[in-house]
């Protein structure tokens, strides 16, 4: 008798549980499944749905052990089978979830569902090309599946097909106008493109239907803190293995002041010095930015007043300009030119030297994860040296946090000159590496190099390395807190040529 009522008791609770799991009412179903565990710990049924109700909650491996012995009790169940490899997905244990689904559909070829999934996975995983297929094949299987078109919408996106994204976006919606996740993704899509206000229009209206849609709202948060007026301070160390050291603080400001057009200024200064002299240096500029769809401009012009121990105080002025063109997204062109006082140590800043240079590049992001860049440039310095100098690489992610690559770099002097570093040839070539991890308040990065260089054409070949790192944390609207630091022995790091140079700083920026 106490058996049976035990099994009726069971029941019960199941029964229960699976009628507030149905009516939606999930925190009602969490806790009748777990008194159903109680009293049989193999309940297939309940250990899936409390495995289901922990990944909602971003609890993915627990979730995984409890759906795990789901499967136990049935493992070809097609809803547990499914919920598995998601989890795993989600979890970002791409392989593990794409061979779920591929054993899955090899027993159940056509399963729309595992189909679905699978692309979704294969696109989280960065295989783009890959998922942008399968889900032209489930399109082609029914035009109107509009999962289907969401996500391949979203992979073209990534893939910075955004013109594609875009009209892919727009079928959808003009399908059905209040599809949250479709005016959402196109709001992405204006964003990158740089079309801020029509990208926050976009948000608010995903945000109309779904108040608490995910993407939505922390675009808007995102859009908020770009057009969000700031104040950046910066105050920063460095030392060479010439005894070179300096002491700098930057204070500045920006603005939109129209779509497209944001204005910026900074003050800043410097204390500089050596084994036998010591300078100072202060200064300041203003200057506009000017996005016109692919084309960017700015310009700045400002003056540094210049204090040296021994010689004159000078004033001199300084001005850049940039020009940026983009005709595509994963293609870019740039070219600038500046003009500033030679006036980073003691000893320049007695010589008086005023530099002016001119630089152009590319880059290029020819496959997923990948960018290649080039760049050249020629320095003029008014006591009549010139420098020219090319630098190029390539990088690649491995996975969203790591990423390898190539870079080299040379230039040459006309001549030799006094008080800088100025050979008639400098080479560097290195294997680089990054890890960076980012969370909605944390972020860091920490990076290397390693390679070899050559000091002048006669030079011996020596080894080269470098090593950086920052930390940082956000909070509110555009606020945030990083320190960073850098150590090398690049002889190109420093203005003197020294073999090892260190820099350290901190940078706060508060939303105004």
């Amino acid at each position: 008798m106490l058996m049976l009522l035990g099994a009726t008791s069971l029941s019960g609770q199941q029964n229960e549980a699976d009628q507030a799991w149905t009516e939606g009412r999930y925190e009602t179903a969490r806790i009748g499944y777990e008194r159903v565990l109680q009293q049989d710990p193999n309940a297939a049924r309940a250990n899936l749905r409390l495995g289901i109700l922990l990944s909602w909650r971003g609890k993915l491996d627990s979730s995984l052990v409890l759906i795990g012995r789901a499967r136990i009790a049935d493992p070809h169940d097609s809803e547990m089978r499914l919920a598995h490899a998601r989890v795993h997905s989600w979890n970002k244990q791409y392989d593990v979830a794409l061979a779920l689904y591929d054993s899955m559909l090899t027993e159940q070829p056509g399963n729309r569902d595992a189909e679905l999934a699978r692309s979704q996975t294969l696109s989280w995983a960065g295989r783009l090309e890959e998922a942008d297929s399968t889900y032209r094949v489930l399109i082609e299987k029914d035009p109107a599946d509009r999962d289907a078109r969401l996500g391949q919408a979203q992979v073209r996106a990534w893939r910075g097909k955004l013109e594609a994204a875009e009209q892919a976006y727009r079928a959808i919606l003009e399908r059905n106008p209040q599809d949250a996740d479709a005016s959402a993704g196109l709001a992405y899509v204006y964003y990158w493109q740089g079309d801020l206000a029509q990208a926050r229009r976009e948000a608010e209206t995903a945000l109309a239907v779904d108040s608490l849609h995910r993407g939505a709202r922390e675009l808007r948060h995102t859009l908020t803190e770009a057009n969000r007026p700031a104040v950046e301070a910066t105050a920063g160390w460095s030392n060479d293995s010439d005894r070179n050291t300096s002491f700098w603080q930057t204070l500045g400001s920006s603005a939109v002041i129209a779509k497209g057009l944001s204005a910026f200024g900074s003050v800043n200064a410097l204390e500089t010095s050596d084994p036998s002299r010591d300078a100072t240096r202060v200064g300041a500029e203003a200057g506009l930015s000017l996005a016109l769809g692919r084309v960017t401009l700015s310009g700045a012009a400002g003056a540094r007043r210049i204090v040296p121990e021994v010689a004159d105080p000078r004033t001199s002025a300084t001005y850049r300009a940039r020009l940026g063109y983009r005709p595509v997204s994963v293609l870019g062109f740039n070219a600038g030119y500046s003009r500033s006082p030679f006036d980073e140590i003691a000893a320049l800043m007695e010589r008086a030297l005023d530099l002016e240079l001119l630089e152009a590049g590319f880059d290029a992001r020819p496959f997923t994860g990948s960018s290649i860049y080039a760049a050249g440039s020629e320095l003029w310095l008014s006591d009549g040296n010139n420098r020219t100098g090319v630098l190029a690489g390539i990088t690649q992610k491995l996975g969203r946090r790591l990423s390898v690559g190539l870079f080299g770099r040379t230039l040459s002097f006309e001549r030799r000159g006094t008080g800088y570093f100025s050979p008639d040839r400098f080479s560097v070539l290195e294997a680089t590496a990054s890890y960076h991890v980012d969370t909605r308040t944390w972020g860091g990065s920490l990076g290397g190099g390693l390679g070899g260089q050559q000091v002048g054409k006669g030079g011996a070949a020596q080894t080269e390395w470098h090593l950086e790192g920052r930390v940082g944390r956000r909070w509110g609207i555009g606020n945030r807190i990083e320190l960073f630091g850098l150590i090398t022995n690049s002889a190109v790091s420093s203005t003197s040529g020294a073999f090892r140079y260190r820099s350290a700083g901190l940078t706060l920026r508060l939303g105004l």
